[in-house]
């Protein structure tokens, strides 16, 4: 038995036979197969490594950072900030945020609330994009740092000033005015500095009292388009008094010609037509163009709506007849205000949905009056308005000129001289064909203009 088994091996070794192509094969793949897994292996390996090392640089830098606001003398200069860090070939961003603790444990914006300023907290976030990840990674640390005894003085009192934009962002740079009012207040014997990254000013060690807060800042409004606003703040001993403003840039509004008219047709507006802004319930009326604004999303409204001015407004006329004001005129169902997109981030041109009629004077008659019909007896749900005369002037007589108005019923009038006697002769008027769907009713001299058929174009 041993020796067949010896000779099997003698002719097996003595065989010009080899393996077969699919022996080859499989063993190949075999062999790619524990390949490719070692070698993932050794590609994990050095991505962990790599993230590790990322790490540990990125908590350096979030000691760095935290060692240097530590050692900052004065807590009041630490604001918000954004750095770039590299180290080795990795690009780091350093972000550091601050914020006031008070004594009562509240933590608000610029240290606002009762009590003390006690701690000022600051964090610091490192992140960074690892090349094996697209996730972002961070790292964050923080601290608390306690501001000079000055400021936690049981005597004295603290005002905090904080200046926000229309979107709620800090509003840097904002000179702050602090003057005694009352109460016993006395001067500042050290004037607040310009608001901080956060937008915020500090005033320490101020003697009980109240004060007159003013703040300025070239360009910039509050909503009701003082460049100047002011408020009055009231502190006690080892208190904080507290105010917050709402300012920003302003924006320069001209008026534009009426909103539901066709593009490329002109209409002549009557002379010192006040514009109506409205932004939720706050309610501005221009008799200027241009005039400033709060960036605010505002809608345009032709005429000076007021309460006892209604009708220039056409969600105010009420449904009649079947019919309705078209939304669209109003709201914008992209999330844009109609008639009020800026042209830049600082100018805008407002329109306004109008009635548009066509009016032609007689003989020499080139100065029209509408003068609004305030009486029991105006028609079509029309809501009424005070008594107000639009005036337009350079008109060509015996031709008809387009004019717009805002919404309402008017007595027309020619006459040859702005604000003079009104001549007798008829004024024609006619619906204009670049206005969709505007009801215009004449009775002699009477027209209305109805916004509840107006459709934008």
């Amino acid at each position: 038995m041993l020796l067949r088994i010896v000779d099997r091996l003698r002719a097996a070794r003595e065989s010009d036979e080899g393996f077969s192509v699919i022996e080859v094969m499989v063993a190949m793949t075999i062999f790619a197969m524990i390949a490719a897994g070692v070698a993932a292996g050794i590609v994990s390996t050095m991505y962990l490594t790599q993230d590790n090392r990322s790490r540990e640089a990125a908590l350096q830098l979030a000691n760095q950072a935290l060692d240097a606001a530590r050692s900052t003398k004065d807590v009041f200069t630490l604001d918000d900030e954004t750095l770039p860090a590299t180290v080795g070939k990795q690009t780091y961003t350093v972000k550091q945020t601050t914020n006031w603790i008070n004594s009562d444990g509240s933590d608000n914006t610029c240290g606002a609330g009762s009590g003390v300023l006690a701690y000022k907290r600051v964090a610091i976030t490192v992140s960074w994009t690892s090349g094996t990840s697209p996730r972002q990674k961070n790292v964050v640390l923080d601290t608390l740092i306690s501001p000079s005894s000055a400021v936690s003085s049981a005597t004295a009192s603290t005002i905090v000033v904080g200046v926000k934009t229309a979107t709620g962002a800090a509003n840097p740079g904002v000179s702050v005015t602090i003057t005694p009012d009352s109460d016993g207040a006395k001067s500042l014997a050290k004037p607040p500095a310009v608001t901080d990254a956060n937008g915020c000013s500090y005033a320490v060690g101020v003697t009980p009292g109240t004060y007159k807060v003013t703040i300025a800042k070239a360009g910039n409004i509050d909503p009701t388009g003082d460049s100047t606003p002011d408020a009055v703040v009231k502190t006690i001993a080892g208190g904080v008094g507290n105010k917050t403003f709402a300012f920003d840039r302003a924006i320069s509004v001209t008026t534009g010609g009426p909103l539901n008219l066709k593009d490329g047709v002109s209409a002549k507006l009557p002379a010192s037509l006040p514009m109506t802004y409205v932004s939720g319930d706050t309610v501005r009326t221009a008799t200027t163009t241009p005039t400033l604004l709060y960036p605010f999303q505002w809608t345009a409204i032709a005429g000076a709506f007021s309460s006892t001015c209604p009708n220039v407004d056409p969600t105010k006329w009420p449904a009649a007849g079947g019919f309705t004001a078209s939304p669209n005129i109003f709201n914008g169902t992209d999330g844009t205000t109609p008639g009020f997109n800026p042209t830049t981030d600082l100018t805008v041109t407002a329109r306004a949905p109008m009635g548009v009629i066509d009016v032609k004077t007689n003989g020499l008659d080139t100065v029209l009056s509408a003068t609004v019909k305030n009486t029991t007896a105006v028609p079509n749900g029309d809501p009424g308005c005070g008594t107000t005369t639009y005036w337009f002037t350079g008109l060509n007589s015996n031709k008809a000129t387009t004019i717009a108005l805002p919404f309402g019923t008017y007595t027309l009038a020619g006459t040859t001289v702005l604000g003079g006697l009104l001549s007798n002769g008829a004024v024609n008027v006619s619906a204009n064909p670049d206005v969709m769907n505007l009801k215009v009713s004449t009775s002699g001299k009477v027209v209305t203009l109805d916004p509840r058929t107006v459709v934008s174009p």
